[in-house]
């Protein structure tokens, strides 16, 4: 449906010239809006108060290619007008194809134009604006604000990508578990193809975590510093196989204890996400329990989990179900 906001020039000129025939004050702002911000929205509220009427004199694909190089625009003349028509503040929108607005506003002859402090007052329409007894005005730009800035941050984001992680839970996944847990080297035994999962997760470049619950500690069954006893054992084990875990998370609460880190609760991996930086919308979490995909899930994550589907009232479904850890590595190596 067509934006009745946005008008031909012809068809402007008609409707502004109605307009100011019932008294109404036009004004005017020109420029590219290739990637619309919230310092256009300022410059363009600030711009309605100038006058009743605004007018936006949007550069044409052809004019943007014309000066600003054969990439450009980003976005399309039509996408560019309809979010700018979408302002309250704007009242009109037309195209112009050359590469500065004197034509236009020589036909359209708006009482103020209005500039961003960038342009300045001593512009290249000014002769133009003041030859038919219009005005411009200068307004301060927000700081920080173009779009040439946020195509850089777009660049950079692209170039230097945060990293995305693997979040993996330890008993079940990683290790064979027990009943009441694992908490020595000799109880330790890596599940058929765990190694060879973690070593493709490496080569893939994803940052290895692993958040483990271990309410064993709670309950008595063992200590912290029997857990990490057995954490820098089992790092060393996989340091030795080329393998390198960016760091180990646990958690020694039981459920009553309503702590903010204990699985389905995401702490241990928003812990981790924080300080190197992660990109969780890039990232896994892989557990063998429901509790794994909750927590992976609660913090917009792609989750997998391992075994085949059992309880089928459980809705919050993982990305995908594995037999084990090393098919849910191939999969996931194969979507990178």
């Amino acid at each position: 449906m067509k934006n009745q906001k946005i008008k031909k020039l012809k068809a402007l000129a008609q409707t502004i010239k109605k307009e100011r025939g019932r008294g109404k004050k036009i004004v005017a702002v020109s420029g590219s809006f290739d990637i619309i911000h919230a310092g256009h929205a300022k410059l363009l509220q600030r711009a309605k108060m100038e006058g009743n009427i605004l007018i936006v004199l949007l550069n044409s694909d052809l004019s943007m290619k014309a000066y600003k190089g054969p990439k450009r625009p980003i976005m399309s003349e039509d996408d560019r007008a309809y979010l700018i028509a979408s302002f309250t503040s704007v009242d009109y929108v037309t195209f112009f194809d050359e590469l500065n607005p004197k034509r236009i506003l020589a036909l359209l002859k708006p009482d103020v134009v209005c500039n961003g402090s960038d342009w300045g007052k001593d512009c290249i329409e000014r002769s133009t604006v003041e030859a038919y007894g219009g005005k411009i005005k200068i307004i301060k730009l927000s700081p920080g604000r173009s779009a040439s800035s946020f195509m850089k941050k777009i660049m950079d984001a692209e170039l230097n990508p945060d990293p995305a992680a693997v979040f993996l839970d330890r008993d079940g996944t990683i290790n064979k578990d027990i009943p009441k847990g694992v908490s020595r080297k000799e109880n330790f035994v890596f599940l058929p193809g765990a190694i060879e999962a973690l070593r493709l997760f490496s080569q893939k470049g994803y940052l290895l975590f692993i958040v483990s619950n271990q309410s064993g500690i709670s309950r008595g069954f063992y200590t912290r510093e029997d857990v990490q006893t057995l954490h820098r054992w089992m790092l060393s084990v996989l340091e030795r196989k080329g393998i390198k875990i960016t760091s180990v998370y646990y958690c020694p609460h039981v459920d009553e204890d309503g702590c903010e880190c204990r699985k389905p609760a995401p702490g241990m991996i928003l812990q981790g996400a924080k300080k190197y930086g992660v990109n969780l919308s890039k990232s896994w979490m892989i557990g063998d329990k429901d509790k794994d995909v909750m927590a992976g899930r609660e913090v917009n994550m792609n989750t997998v989990k391992l075994g085949r589907r059992v309880d089928k009232s459980f809705r919050l479904s993982p990305t995908f179900y594995a037999e084990t850890l090393l098919k849910a590595a191939k999969n996931i190596a194969r979507r990178a």
